[in-house]
Order: structure tokens, then sequence, then C-alpha cells
């Protein structure tokens, strides 16, 4: 399996990376992620290019920390409530449904027990080298 060590999202090798950490809990995967003030788009409030990458890569990690690879085909994105540098977020996100072509996945970034953006997407099964000889 391919290791992902430089990834913007969760990879501990990348210096300018946010460096998540996801653990599975039961049938998800969970994280912890704090803004920092370089992640602003409008002033004061996170990007939402950074807070749809985090929950991108947290639906891969549910594959990852399952030990195969998958990779997003599709994703949907909803922003319910703004987000600021400093705040605290919990990110989950577990496996909804599946064919035998691809995983359909959901994820949150929770602050304080609510749900401030959330996700869904699609992925598919295999390494990236087997999903682009099948094109």
């Amino acid at each position: 399996m391919t290791v992902a060590n430089r990834c913007f999202v969760c990879g501990p090798d990348n210096p300018v990376g946010l460096q998540l950490r996801f653990t599975r809990e039961d049938e998800a995967v969970t994280a912890e992620f704090v803004p920092r003030e370089e992640h602003v788009g409008w002033e004061g409030i996170v990007h939402g290019g950074i807070l749809a990458a985090v929950l991108d890569d947290a639906m891969g990690n549910v594959f990852y920390l399952r030990g195969y690879q998958a990779l997003t085909a599709r994703m949907e994105v909803r922003f319910r409530k703004p987000v600021r540098p400093g705040e605290r977020l919990q990110v989950r996100a577990w496996v909804a449904g599946e064919d035998s072509r691809t995983i359909t996945t959901r994820a949150e970034l929770i602050r304080d027990g609510e749900v401030v953006c959330s996700g869904q997407g699609v992925f598919l099964r295999g390494s990236l080298r087997e999903v682009a000889d099948a094109r």
C-alpha cells in the first residue's frame, strides 16, 4: 500500500501541512483539528477549501486505517456554520454504503457538539495505478 507521509492533511513529513492524526473508533475514524490564522479565507473565517480537505482526508482514512486504498471520485460539501481560527473541531468519517466498484462515505466537522460542516464522498476502490489503468 502506498504511504502518504507528505499528505497535506495527515502527513507527518509535510512541514506546512495540518498533520492530523486519525484514529479508528468502531467503524469510523476521528481526529482533532484546530485551524490557525494562516487557514483563513475571509478575514477571521477559515477557508472552505481547508475544511473540505479535512473532510476528504477523513473519508480517505476510513479505508487507509483498514489497510486498503480508495481514491476520491466525487465529493459534496455543505458549510453550515462559519469556523474561526483557534476553534477546536473534531472530524468524524464513516462508510455509508458500497457496491462492487465504489464506496460512499460521510464525514462531519463538529464544534462543541454541533455540526459546522459535512460532506459525502464517492470513492473508487484500488490504488492510483489501478484506477488510472482502468480508464
